[in-house]
């Protein structure tokens, strides 16, 4: 409290001096507008002194600087500067500031002490919405509607062995009447992965989310992918901008108009669907596989106050955002990594084929088939370590004070993350880390009773990709088996390579987020008739 009443005597003599300083004639007023924006920065700049957690600050040359300077440069070298940091201070929490507040990163020692906290004292929903800005998008339905973690919990995890052929049959769909997909044996054909997979990515996850026949519907399919690059966008321009400034700044982003108008559209078409869903699975009639997609279960397991038809539309949206950005990132980096490591692709067709022999066609394949592809399991987990979608995660906005284990009090909104990259490729936890080896956890599973250990969806606290705890994200399962569905169809119908003298495509990176490169090309050929996937 004493230094919140000093930084109040200091505020009230600078702004005293200021008005003296205004009223003498000599002064001309442009000076004094230079003058007063001086103040306020320099103000600006004590407070956060004054108020900010006492912890190292990384990205940033002092609290002085310029908070556009830092915020630009976290923008274009958050690798580094997290990097960095967790090398200087990896047994101590430090931070960094965004336009909207400072960020505490927490050493790995406290992901126990977080696992388990109820979202009542560490929210991670409303952390996440706070670094897409999900206030200013009107993205709080997430907030007070929770419905969708309990139906991924126990409804879709739990009906994944029913769920395997509909993802299937809309990959065949997708991949018959895309164009983009090479059709010839004979020539090489360019294509972008990126653009591709998109397509398949929004497809696949559309027949789960919203199911037949909506899931074809070309405006959801739109709105399902726009919405998502309008939500990035957004908030890559708006942490440049000075938080103050925000409210008024969403009002003339064009980002958030087209986010809105997205939602709007989502709406104008899910609304009536729920309602004539509802009715349905009301008098019994909507049974068996026209019944088993999510919005389907929300409206079956939802409480009254929970199936508003608006919020259901509006959550499916948000999931669509979440589900395919994550899932075309890993698909696409697996392939690049394929691309660059061919030596891969003939013992995964071996695993494939094995499992073919073991379990019949593709197409016959209920889930514990695919668990059986420990190699691709291992590549995709290897491919996500040195090309993650995030390098920071397991975040969590603290609405009540956190005692930890050690005596560390975080206090109440306080955001709070872990440098999840550095942790997983610090060489204590991973050996070799800067090496690509896609054997790392398949021969890791071998070791005595970890059989069970070190697989893509698994989490632990060195990987913590998917968060870690009763709050883990509750689709990891289904992302894992959509990925393998989509990779195991290219592995064993195509055949791919970069062009000549090019080599992996450079990813790209906008503050904590990766991207794979989307102008990167593979050329891509099909294969024999004899060599692809009976389906």
């Amino acid at each position: 409290m004493a230094s919140q009443n000093s930084y109040s005597s200091l505020n009230s003599i600078v702004v005293n001096k200021f008005n003296e300083i205004a009223q003498k004639d000599d002064i001309p007023w442009r000076s004094g507008i230079v003058v007063l924006v001086g103040t306020l920065y320099v103000l600006s700049a004590l407070r956060e002194y004054v108020t900010g957690t006492k912890v190292p600050l990384v990205g940033r040359a002092s609290v002085f600087e310029p908070l556009f300077i830092s915020n630009f440069r976290f923008l274009n070298n958050a690798q580094k500067i997290v990097g960095d940091g967790y090398a200087k201070f990896k047994n101590r929490t430090f931070k960094y500031n965004r336009a909207d507040g400072e960020i505490l990163v927490l050493p790995a020692r406290y992901v126990n002490d977080l696992r388990n906290v109820p979202r009542s004292t560490a929210d991670q929903t409303r952390a996440q919405l706070h670094n897409f800005m999900g206030h200013q998008l009107n993205l709080e339905v997430i907030i007070r509607n929770k419905l969708y973690f309990r139906v991924l919990q126990e409804k879709v995890t739990p009906n994944l062995n029913n769920l395997t052929a509909p993802m299937q049959d809309e990959l065949n769909y997708a991949m018959a009447n895309d164009k983009e997909f090479p059709m010839s044996e004979d020539e090489w054909m360019p294509v972008k992965p990126s653009h591709m997979i998109l397509d398949v990515v929004a497809r696949i996850s559309a027949r789960i989310f919203v199911g037949l026949p909506m899931c074809r519907n070309k405006q959801w399919l739109e709105i399902s992918i726009k919405f998502t690059e309008s939500i990035f966008l957004y908030a890559i321009t708006m942490r440049l901008l000075p938080f103050g400034l925000h409210k008024f700044l969403s009002l003339i982003n064009p980002n958030a108009w087209k986010a809105a108008s997205y939602v709007r559209q989502a709406k104008q078409l899910l609304v009536p669907e729920v309602e004539r869903r509802g009715q349905k699975i009301q008098a019994g009639e909507e049974k068996g596989s026209d019944h088993q997609n999510i919005l389907s279960w929300m409206i079956e397991i939802g409480k009254e106050d929970e199936t508003s038809p608006s919020d259901l539309a509006h959550l499916e949206v948000i999931l669509s955002m979440v589900s395919i950005h994550a899932l075309e990132t890993n698909v696409v980096q697996t392939l690049y990594d394929l691309g660059a490591h061919p030596e891969y692709i003939q013992p995964l067709r071996e695993e494939i084929l094995q499992v073919i022999k073991e379990n019949g066609p593709w197409m016959q394949w209920k889930k514990t088939a695919f668990v059986k592809l420990r190699l691709l399991d291992s590549l995709m987990k290897e491919s996500q370590r040195l090309n993650p979608p995030n390098i920071l995660a397991y975040h969590r906005m603290m609405r009540k004070d956190l005692k930890l284990s050690d005596g560390t009090v975080l206090r109440s909104g306080s955001h709070t993350c872990m440098a999840i990259n550095s942790i997983q490729n610090d060489p204590e936890n991973t050996s070799d880390p800067e090496v690509f080896d896609g054997y790392r956890y398949y021969t890791m599973r071998k070791r005595e009773n970890e059989e069970h250990l070190h697989q893509f969806a698994t989490t632990d606290p060195k990987s913590l990709h998917f968060g870690h705890g009763i709050y883990a994200c509750p689709g990891r399962f289904f992302a894992s088996l959509e990925i393998k569905i989509i990779l195991i169809r290219l592995i064993m119908d195509y055949d791919f390579k970069f062009p000549e003298g090019q080599g992996r495509p450079e990813n790209l990176t906008a503050y904590e987020y990766i991207f794979p490169n989307p102008e990167g090309v593979l050329l891509m050929k099909r294969r024999k008739a004899g060599e692809r996937l009976q389906l």
